[in-house]
């Protein structure tokens, strides 16, 4: 059936302009249907290599880059780059100011804010990265040092964790970007670096780091979408890998090859490794109790003969025990008997000793009242004749005979030092030694001489020793030589201090101090006018018991006498008691 000429005649021109507009119109929405996004994604490019960077040109690039833009050339979405560190782009995420991030990984903590897709792009670890020759081998060799890492990367969290389980402390030096991270390590701004090995690898041979034994944090790398939203771009991501990774020259698989010589396989989803895994687990649980049955059988088994033979071996003992045990009773019994008949000899030895000492301590009281009576008589004596020598003095002489007048006073003046230490001297040990307060010993000391005018440090919480009763000459005789020997001195000091089992009193003064060549002469028997007997004769009061004396001041800031008190000697009474 043909067309009108005259309807096709009159409207001919008309309608083709109609027709071609409308065939034009459906030609250029057939030509850019396929480019007309059904929605814009916003992705967050991090410049983490070779996941995820910026190449030289400004454009984002690597694994990841390559795989989203497929997804996206399948699902019709137009990819919007918001470019940024990762720490911006975690924070940007959870704002919603990107719809999608890359290249991430979930922890339990992510989980409260974030969601990710199930099925990881690629698994990797964590590898510490360190100087050449910088010893570092183990997790162990961190500890104290300096260790960098991505701000808002899970590498980071990861160690940090790791590092407490070994209770060691090291120092997380953060950076924003990976080649920041490693340049600032080669520069020494860091002793390690820690990173994803796939992005590692390569950072660490431009800057001369090397791989150490240190891996930690097995983990996948995926997607991530804000909490409860975008649910329909990890669907699609999912679903590309899962299709991805069955089929070996898909997209995926090839991708995967380019980057890093991978060969994609297909992957079981994964609640399907859980039916598995559950199977198998129970499988190898019942294997495994059938075997450890049989062993615990066998060494139930093992065990009762064994302790069957130490039975055996435990009756023969005994045995053998007893038979030790009545000759051991035997022994015993002949060493009581000598033990005893030791007792009685000792006992007599003992009684017979008490005789002795008692006749000892007789004969010394009475050498002792001789040796009195006799000094005193001599003492006499030298008063008599000091009072001569002062008569015949004023009774006028020639000048040498006064010469002669004075050496012999000056030899009555030695005559009496001499018999003061030697009635001194008689009467160490006559009594036994008893425990005595430093402090009130030290002040009955001073309390025979003219002490006015020097001040008094005592810091001695109520040190008690156990000395001889001739104690006070100790102390009297080192106050007489500040007095005589310490010009200037105004200050005294009496302290004590502890060193090892022992205790040392000091008692110090502000004066002159002695010269180091006198320091031991000091306490030795001298000729020359006795100067030297009344610390001589301290040194022997001190050793009675055990003690003992030495000077150990600085010539020019003072004497120091330091009197060493071994363990048993000392004592710190409780208040109240005496």
């Amino acid at each position: 059936m043909g067309i009108p000429s005259g309807i096709f005649g009159e409207a001919s021109s008309g309608t083709r302009r109609v027709i071609l507009f409308a065939v034009l119109l459906i030609i250029i929405l057939a030509l850019f249907h396929p480019v007309v996004a059904e929605r814009e994604v916003r992705v967050a490019p991090q410049q983490i290599p070779p996941s995820v960077y910026t190449d030289s040109q400004g454009k984002p690039t690597g694994l990841f880059v390559e795989l989203i833009q497929d997804i996206a050339s399948k699902e019709g979405w137009d990819l919007i780059w918001v470019p940024g560190t990762l720490s911006e782009s975690w924070e940007s995420l959870s704002s919603g100011k990107v719809d999608l991030l890359m290249s991430v990984s979930a922890t339990p903590e992510r989980e409260n804010f974030f969601d990710f897709s199930h099925e990881p792009a690629i698994s990797v670890w964590s590898q510490v990265y360190a100087p050449p020759g910088s010893g570092i081998n183990t997790i162990l060799d961190l500890d104290k040092k300096r260790v960098a890492g991505l701000k808002g990367d899970i590498n980071t969290l990861a160690f940090r964790d790791y590092a407490r389980k070994f209770d060691i402390d090291p120092v997380v030096v953060e950076f924003n970007d990976l080649d920041e991270l490693f340049s600032g390590a080669s520069a020494g701004q860091a002793d390690a670096v820690v990173a994803f090995n796939i992005a590692g690898k390569e950072s660490a041979n431009k800057y001369n780091l090397i791989e150490t034994n240190i891996l930690i944090n097995p983990t996948s790398l995926g997607f991530a979408v804000p909490k409860g939203k975008n649910q329909d771009l990890l669907a699609a991501i999912d679903r590309y890998l899962v299709a991805g990774k069955s089929d070996p020259s898909s997209y995926y698989s090839q991708t995967m090859q380019k980057w890093f010589g991978m060969e994609a396989r297909w992957t079981v989803p994964y609640y399907l490794w859980w039916v598995l895994g559950l199977a198998i687990g129970l499988i190898a649980l019942f294997v495994l109790m059938s075997v450890v049955l049989k062993r615990e059988v066998k060494r139930k088994t093992a065990e009762i003969s064994r302790q069957n033979e130490e039975l055996r071996s435990e009756i023969a003992s005994r045995v053998q025990a007893e038979k030790d045990l009545v000759r051991k009773n035997e022994e015993l019994q002949a060493a009581y008997e000598e033990m005893a008949a030791i007792e009685e000899e000792l006992r007599s030895n003992y009684k017979e000793l008490g005789m002795t000492q008692q006749t000892l301590t007789q004969a010394r009281r009475k050498l002792t009242l001789l040796n009195t009576l006799t000094f005193q008589e001599i003492q006499n004596d030298v008063f008599s004749l000091n009072g001569l020598l002062d008569l015949a003095r004023d009774a006028g002489c020639s000048g040498e005979g006064e010469s002669y007048l004075k050496k012999g006073q000056g030899a009555l003046s030695s005559i009496e030092n001499s018999l003061r230490f030697a009635k001194n001297y008689q009467q160490l040990g006559i009594n036994e030694p008893k425990w005595q307060d430093i402090n009130s010993v030290f002040l009955y000391a001073i309390s025979h001489m003219d002490f006015s005018g020097i001040s008094r440090i005592v810091e001695l919480d109520g040190l008690e020793i156990y000395a001889d009763p001739l104690l006070e000459n100790v102390f009297y005789e080192m106050m007489k030589n500040v007095i005589q020997h310490g010009s200037g001195a105004d200050r005294v000091s009496l302290t004590y201090r502890r060193e090892g089992e022992g205790i040392t009193v000091r008692v110090e003064d502000n004066g002159p101090g002695i010269p180091s060549e006198d320091k031991e002469r000091i306490f030795e028997q001298q000729d020359s006018n006795k100067q030297g007997l009344g610390l001589f004769l301290a040194r022997e009061i001190l050793s009675i018991t055990g003690i003992s004396i030495k000077e150990t001041g600085e010539i020019g800031k003072g004497s120091r006498f330091e009197i060493i008190v071994p363990e048993g000697m000392y004592r710190f009474p409780a208040k109240g008691q005496s």
